[in-house]
């Protein structure tokens, strides 16, 4: 929703920078996202609409360990910096600090792991991990990434690496704006839809609007929770529900600006 239109001509040439088209902090009074679940919830209890108080955000860590090349016949145990061995271990460890440190909406996942120089005959001299750790609470989720950095470290300490830690981004998780949730769940019994209130643990475009406007989202359910493969998947009776309690959510929006 915005408290002005503006409209821009086409086939014309601009000047300025783009700071100049930065639009007054005030210009949105709210901002509804309509998204599939990306999770199983709302399918395992038969419910057709989620209603999303919270936005958990990312940090990713890019970990570079350096080791020790060599042949896999020639090099014996004893004498290996082997830095896959260094990654894999590490990648554990990604797991268990979410597990110990975290809580129930903490998740951390290495994505990425990539060997050079990826031969059978040779042992790993450098490993890549790219590693994602979410939570809705902030000191929470930073907790988790200073224990991977920590691990990190000893790691590398003893089995004779060189590391390099990156961070490739941190963003603030978002509280949803309280009006904007209660005007879902007002559009909820509106349209007859049953809901239940739960954080999302996925990246959208709502949490950066969160900056800027009050805001929240509405999730209908995706088949199995799958989600980013081919065979993601919602009805279009499922679709339809989520549009319409999106419609209801703009009207009672509309009505209170």
């Amino acid at each position: 929703m915005y408290r002005k239109s503006f409209a821009v001509r086409g086939h014309r040439r601009c000047k300025g920078t783009i700071g100049d088209a930065r639009l007054d902090n005030d210009f949105y009074a709210a901002f509804v996202e309509l998204h599939i679940e990306q999770g199983p919830l709302l399918e395992q209890e038969k419910l057709p609409i989620g209603v999303v108080t919270a936005i958990a955000a990312p940090a990713a860590l890019r970990v570079i360990f350096d080791g020790r090349g060599g042949h896999a016949g020639g090099v014996l145990m004893r004498d290996r910096a082997d830095a896959l061995v260094a990654g894999a271990e590490l990648a554990v460890h990604v797991e268990t600090a979410a597990l110990q440190l975290g809580g129930e909406d903490t998740v951390a996942t290495t994505g990425v792991l990539d060997v050079h120089p990826r031969a059978i005959n040779s042992i790993p001299s450098r490993v890549m991990l790219e590693i994602d750790v979410r939570d809705i609470d902030l000191a929470r989720r930073d907790l988790v990434l200073e224990d991977i950095r920590r691990r990190a470290g000893e790691i590398a300490q003893q089995r004779q690496q060189q590391l390099t830690i990156e961070m490739i981004n941190a963003d603030p998780p978002a509280t949803c704006d309280p009006a904007v949730v209660g005007a879902i769940v007002d559009a909820c019994e509106a349209a007859g839809a049953s809901y239940k209130k739960m954080i999302s643990r996925a990246y959208h475009d709502s949490l950066f609007m969160s900056l800027i406007a009050p805001t929240s989202m509405i999730f209908i359910p995706c088949r199995e929770g799958v989600s980013h493969r081919p065979d993601e998947y919602s009805s279009p009776n499922e679709i339809a529900k989520g549009v319409e309690v999106l419609a209801h959510s703009l009207a009672h929006l509309s009505q209170k600006t």
